[in-house]
């Protein structure tokens, strides 16, 4: 006897978030069942804030997530086991700052 036998999964479920790839129902834990895009990843040399030299080459993803105990979505950039989640606002407001902004406009084009 198999322990699927013992311990049936549920059957998988598509997500009513268009966005969503999660597999609703195939996750083995709780916490696996956050609802989360497809993600887009890209190699870009990085760094913290309070770190110096030329940084190190790795792989960024962005993508959207949310928990099931969040009342919004969230815009995702992990980084090499870390990361940071944006609000909805918040990254509109990056887009806004990174299009807009003169300085950083002509720091982006060089």
């Amino acid at each position: 006897m198999s322990d699927s036998d013992v311990h049936p999964r549920p059957e998988t479920a598509r997500c009513g978030f268009a966005w969503c790839t999660t597999l609703h129902g195939s996750t083995v834990h709780p916490d696996d069942e956050a609802h989360r895009s497809a993600g887009i990843a890209f190699a870009a040399r990085v760094r913290g804030v309070d770190e110096k030299g030329r940084g190190r080459d790795v792989d960024v993803e962005v993508g959207v997530l949310r928990r099931p105990d969040d009342a919004d979505d969230w815009i995702v950039i992990e980084v090499a086991g870390g990361g940071l989640a944006l609000s909805l606002s918040g990254a509109a407001e990056l887009r806004r700052i990174l299009t807009e902004d003169p300085g950083i406009g002509r720091a982006l084009s060089s």
